[in-house]
């Protein structure tokens, strides 16, 4: 609130006394020049940033709902955000590119960690704009690069900014030293790293070793620009060793970069690279490369020079992309993605499949959908395990338009978002029956109908088919009418923000349904007698509805996914991997499969890959990796199955055999010759 006076200072009556003042969603843009060029302009800036580090310090000391991955997340920001107020300082009166590099990688990283500081990565493009830098972008910091960009940086500017120098530098060592600032001694240039650094794992794929070859030995020139695009074509060439890589980036800057170096000063070299470029292109279905289509329509001014910094870049974004870590909203998703499996073995263990639980279906349907459209995705990439299981359990194609759909190109606002809510509403539709649903009840439904209207109306206009579309639309039309155009920004941000609104009731309902569950289980066993022979340590035989060791169980007494498995696998070996071994649960899945040996290898036996080819042998029918409880473990085992041919299932769920069942016949059917129900 701001009071109102008159001209001569008088306070006026109510209730015209008063003001609201609202901040807009969107600032306006800067003035030509950028924040830098405009001295009040900055200050403002910089005292802003100052009350903002105040605030961000204080919660981080004070707020005990932060989690502990929020706190590490508060403290670098106010690392990252008092270097960039220094930096701004020392940029407005010495400007320098390698300094402007500095503050758009800061940025950028404060932006990737904490998207509520955005702004201020977006305040640099006017900056970059009027230094001629206008094609440069941010590239995030690994955290053990922090500190060493820090120090760099620092030695190029004034800390303190406005008021007394002496005064300033010790505010700014101070903060920094707060969030846990170490000088380096010897800093490594973040900017310039080492070409091992930036070098990608070489393919095993023997039909490009011969490609793979030719680019290691063009990776070794002096020359700066020959050596980037080889190293970015580098990247295309062993996607068959890579993850999440965004393999159209590579393509499309090093296209950029090899027709300036070719305009420039024609080569022997660049010629080669080009025809390389060409041939890995073609292996991709020669996707769109709009950098390259754009530069060839209205050539820039960034010239061979600024092409090669710019590909150095592409590359440092390349390699962040290879080793940084799982983001909240990856670590949610993931979450999301075990609940709804958990789901699945239950319905598994009761006899039930997918195509029976509608709920379920649909849910894995569209978690599978959005991981899918979260993930840089090309011919020949590997998927993240859990993004290729839940792939392969929805039946979905992981290239299902892997061009129009990667994460950030989608029209609007990515489609993993609209995906996102309709996920979370069919969550939120789970707790019907509870007392969350009686006071939400009608408002969930009213969003799910939004949601998924808008979720179908977004992918139809973007010339787009939903797999399994037949099923989903029907299934979703049960909650609203069907939309004939997407929901305009505030209709949808309505939409997100009542979603947010309602998690904390849902996630208090959960927590209060499974603290009721956890004591229903107690007082159950607390009341039932034990087994015989229990209190003298005996086996008491496998659980009910399994057979007894070596007995087959009668083929009507078992579900028909099992016995098509049965049919397959009868007087075969399997490998199994993960959890622990027990006598029963052996003797069950040989039984139920009828197989010759079952090699079962326990988590505790198997924490490395070393023995993977001892165990994968010729006669081996499948390889059935229990990831659940193998983290990464199984990595090495499912490279040697594929190598070999060996058809390989990740299950997620329990080792009953109508789950294990239920898995081989969803993702290795058509390799063992299950026959379709």
């Amino acid at each position: 609130m701001v009071r109102l006076r008159t001209p001569e200072g008088h306070s006026l009556p109510g209730p015209m006394s008063t003001l609201r003042v609202q901040v807009p969603e969107q600032f306006g843009p800067d003035p030509a020049g950028g924040l830098t060029a405009h001295p009040e302009l900055l200050r403002a800036a910089l005292e802003a940033l100052d009350v903002r580090l105040d605030g961000m310090m204080e919660r981080a000391e004070t707020d005990e709902t932060l989690s502990v991955f929020g706190q590490e997340t508060l403290i670098r920001s106010v690392l990252l955000v008092q270097a960039l107020s220094a930096g701004l300082s020392a940029y407005a009166a010495r400007p320098d590119r390698t300094l402007l590099e500095r503050l758009n990688d800061l940025a950028f990283t404060l932006a990737v960690i904490n998207p509520a500081e955005a702004r201020l990565s977006a305040r640099l493009e006017a900056v970059n704009a009027a230094a001629g830098c206008g094609w440069l972008r941010g590239v995030p910091l690994l955290p053990d690069e922090d500190h060493a960009m820090i120090a760099l940086l620092l030695r190029e500017a004034q800390p303190g900014g406005p008021g007394d120098p002496d005064a300033g530098a010790a505010r700014v060592q101070e903060r920094l030293a707060w969030a846990g600032y170490r000088a380096p001694a010897r800093p490594v240039d973040p900017l310039t790293p080492l070409r091992a650094a930036l070098t990608p794992p070489a393919t095993l794929d023997p039909e490009r070793h011969g490609l793979g070859q030719a680019l290691q030995r063009l990776m070794l020139t002096p020359h700066e620009g020959q050596r980037n695009a080889a190293l970015l074509l580098l990247h295309v060439c062993g996607r068959d060793r890579l993850e999440n890589v965004p393999l159209v980036l590579a393509l499309d800057m090093a296209l950029t970069l090899l027709r300036a170096l070719h305009a420039g000063s024609p080569s022997p070299d660049t010629a080669q690279l080009l025809e390389l470029h060409a041939q890995l292109h073609a292996e991709l279905g020669s996707p769109d490369l709009p950098g390259a289509r754009r530069e060839r329509r209205q050539p820039g001014a960034a010239g061979a020079d600024g092409q090669t910094l710019a590909a150095r870049r592409t590359l440092r974004a390349l390699r962040f992309t290879r080793l940084r870590a799982s983001t909240p909203d990856e670590q949610e998703h993931l979450g999301s993605l075990w609940d709804a499996l958990n789901e699945l073995d239950q319905d598994l263990a009761d006899g039930r499949t997918p195509e029976q639980d509608p709920d379920l279906r649909a849910r894995l349907l569209l978690l599978s959908l959005q991981g899918l459209t979260s993930t840089a995705r090309a011919p020949g990439m590997r998927l993240p395990p859990m993004v290729q299981l839940s792939a392969q359990i929805s039946g979905v194609d992981p290239l299902w338009a892997w061009e129009a759909t990667q994460p950030e190109r989608f029209t609007f606002v990515p489609l993993h978002a609209h995906l996102s809510r309709v996920v979370v509403t069919l969550q939120l539709r789970a707790l019907r029956g509870t007392p969350f649903w009686e006071a939400r009840g009608a408002a969930v439904e009213r969003l799910t109908g939004l949601a998924a209207g808008h979720l179908l109306a977004s992918v139809r206009r973007a010339g787009l088919r939903l797999p399994e579309q037949g099923f989903l639309e029907p299934y979703l039309q049960r909650f609203g009418p069907l939309r004939a155009l997407p929901l305009d920004r505030a209709a949808l941000a309505a939409v997100h923000a009542a979603l947010l609104d309602m998690l904390p009731a849902a996630q208090a309902q959960l927590e209060a349904d499974a603290a009721a569950e956890v004591e229903a289980d107690a007082a159950v066993q607390a009341e039932a007698p034990a087994p015989p022979g229990a209190e003298l340590g005996a086996d008491v035989g496998p659980a009910a509805g399994t057979a007894a060791p070596g007995q087959v169980p009668a083929a009507a007494a078992l579900p028909a996914h099992v016995q098509a498995v049965q049919g397959a696998l009868r007087g075969r070996r399997v490998v199994l991997l993960g959890g622990v071994p027990s006598a029963p649960h052996h003797a069950a899945l040989v039984a139920a499969f009828g197989l010759r040996e079952l090699d079962w290898i326990g988590s505790d036996e198997y924490a490395h890959g070393t023995h993977a080819h001892a165990h994968v042998t010729p006669d081996t029918a499948v390889v059935i990796l229990a990831i659940r409880w193998m983290g990464h473990a199984h990595n090495a085992l499912r490279d040697v199955a594929r190598a070999r041919g060996v058809p390989y299932v990740m299950h997620p769920g329990g080792l009953s055999p109508s789950s294990v069942a239920w898995q081989i016949g969803q993702q290795v059917s058509q390799q063992l010759g299950v026959r379709a129900d």
